[in-house]
């Protein structure tokens, strides 16, 4: 069983993306019908989707087996021409030395952030409309907007619910489990989780590979017709000129502002 949950389990009919005001953005997503998904580069948690494959393995001798084996299958993947004499070759001298091993598969950790940024790309998303620090975070301190999306089409029912956990998660790098190749991109420290996060995943289809995910174009993911339900103006935002640029591009979408109840710290949507 998937241990990442989407929001169908938890009944969760709706998810909110907090984001700037952009006019040229927020021109896009309505008149093409796109949402734009981030490089994993760019994130604020300098941990986030940074995997790290520690040295534990050369404290068992299966485990040590397991990662020689896994060396020479990527080894034969990233260069199909080098003979098996070779690469047979290279996996003695790493089980004759294995501290030298245990450096290159920590070594791998850096190459795999790369390799993630070139082709992953991540939608952030919560369930809390009146989460007051993901207006204040993410919506340039109210200023800003959000975008409601119903869960009921085929990519927003994608979205993925993220894991918070107190110490870095450890994976085995020979791992081919689906699971154990989305905790990278799915796990946070439990600082994070005031924000509830759930995460659409996708890969960038110039650096992608088939697998059934969806797929992003320069960075644009297409949405499906009725995903987006509504924007939200933030308390402090520009209510009229989004209203009129909604007006302009897609007059049947829902317009509506988040107001500051001013004898109570909190929101209401009207």
């Amino acid at each position: 069983m998937m241990r990442f949950q989407t929001a169908s389990p938890k009944h969760v009919t709706h998810l909110y993306h907090w984001q700037r005001y952009v006019p040229e953005f927020l021109t896009t997503l309505l008149r093409d019908h796109v949402i734009w998904c981030s490089n994993p580069a760019t994130f604020n948690d300098p941990w986030d989707c940074k995997p790290y494959f520690n040295s534990d393995f050369l404290n068992d001798s299966a485990e040590f087996e397991k990662h020689i084996q896994w060396y020479g299958r990527i080894t034969q993947k990233s260069n199909p021409e080098l003979p098996n004499i070779e690469i047979t070759r290279r996996q003695n001298h790493f089980r004759a030395n294995p501290i030298l091993f245990a450096e290159s598969t920590e070594q791998f950790s850096t190459g795999m952030w790369d390799a993630i940024a070139n082709q992953y790309r991540v939608y952030c998303l919560g369930p809390e409309i009146h989460n007051g620090l993901m207006w204040a975070h993410y919506a340039d301190s109210h200023k800003g907007l959000c975008l409601e999306f119903s869960t009921r089409n085929d990519v927003i029912c994608c979205a993925l619910r993220v894991q918070y956990v107190r110490d870095f998660p450890s994976i085995a790098a020979y791992s081919e489990d689906v699971d154990d190749n989305l905790i990278p991109l799915l796990t946070k420290s439990e600082v994070w989780r005031y924000e509830q996060e759930y995460r659409l995943v996708a890969q960038e289809r110039n650096n992608g590979t088939d697998h059934g995910t969806l797929m992003t174009d320069k960075n644009y993911l297409k949405l499906p017709e009725g995903a987006l339900t509504a924007i939200i103006v933030g308390c402090q935002g520009p209510f009229d000129e989004v209203q009129n640029l909604v007006q302009t591009h897609a007059p049947d979408l829902s317009v509506r502002r988040a107001v500051r109840i001013p004898n109570r710290y909190a929101l209401r949507i009207e």
